[in-house]
């Protein structure tokens, strides 16, 4: 499961979001998502958070405009575990409550 969070500079206003009023959500989703929520609630600090990529971004700038050849960190992908939400929400939940 991937886990994204969003920087203060990239979440937009509430009033720039154009939702539809007439939304229906089945007690299955409802739950699982109180369930969610419940779990992981803590108040939210979004200056502990900071924008690494653009930081490192910006010291490979540096480093070629200065004639350096950087070196750039190989990433390797990791395999889902499966393809259904449901599922992974489900098994997301059994970690946190064994942990």
């Amino acid at each position: 499961m991937v886990t994204r969070i969003r920087f203060e500079q990239q979440i937009r206003d509430q009033s720039e979001l154009k939702l539809d009023d007439k939304i229906e959500v089945s007690k299955k989703e409802l739950d699982m998502g109180l369930a969610l929520i419940n779990q992981y609630a803590e108040p939210l600090d979004l200056s502990k958070y900071k924008d690494e990529y653009h930081s490192e971004l910006l010291k490979l700038i540096e480093a070629k405009a200065k004639g350096k050849r950087p070196t750039i960190k190989k990433l390797k992908p990791k395999a889902a575990k499966g393809d259904d939400l449901y599922d992974q929400l489900m098994s997301s939940l059994a970690v946190k409550k064994g942990a």
